[in-house]
């Protein structure tokens, strides 16, 4: 099985639950990281962070790494593959919300452009959420309110752990 490296600034606990099912897993809070052979990166930004900014850094690792990883699996905010209206995310993400949006859907397009596999994987914001989630392609509208870590983590790991999402997009919504 393939070590996982959680690169997370702010999102401690969604990366120790990620970490938890893992055989080899290791974290850090920013790109400073020595890549080995079949890695697979787990990026786990949020709402508020310079993602424009931070793929750059991502990009460098990769350009300078021995080993570049075996793949990407990015978490993205909702509203950067056409699943959400303005006025749905200023309600989730407030007045900067499409701001936001621009900024990973750029960070989105420099990872696609690493031709690497990868999965960028589209979430709610963080809440209480509901006891099960649907994943949904791009276009398909994303409702509800929130989804939980717990949820958010399973999703992740199966972008991690198998080949079913690479290089998609995906959204997690709570189910109906």
């Amino acid at each position: 099985m393939a070590r996982i490296v959680v690169i997370s600034r702010r999102h401690g606990r969604l990366a120790r639950l990620i970490m938890e099912n893992s055989y080899a897993a290791v974290a850090a809070n920013n790109f400073d990281v020595e890549l080995e052979a079949g890695d697979v990166l787990c990026w786990l930004p949020q709402a508020g962070d310079p993602v424009d900014d931070e793929v750059q850094q991502l990009a460098d690792l990769i350009d300078h790494a021995v080993f570049p990883p075996q793949k990407i699996v990015m978490l993205s905010i909702a509203g950067t593959a056409d699943d959400a209206d303005e006025a749905q995310l200023k309600q989730w993400y407030g007045k900067r919300a499409m701001q936001e949006v621009w900024a990973y859907q750029y960070a989105i397009k420099m990872i696609d452009e690493l031709e690497l596999p990868y999965v960028v994987v589209r979430a709610l914001p963080l809440g209480k959420g509901t006891d099960h989630v649907q994943v949904a392609d791009e276009g398909q509208p994303l409702s509800g309110k929130n989804i939980s870590e717990e949820q958010l983590a399973a999703v992740l790991e199966a972008a991690l752990t198998t080949g079913k999402f690479d290089n998609h997009s995906i959204g997690v919504m709570p189910s109906k």
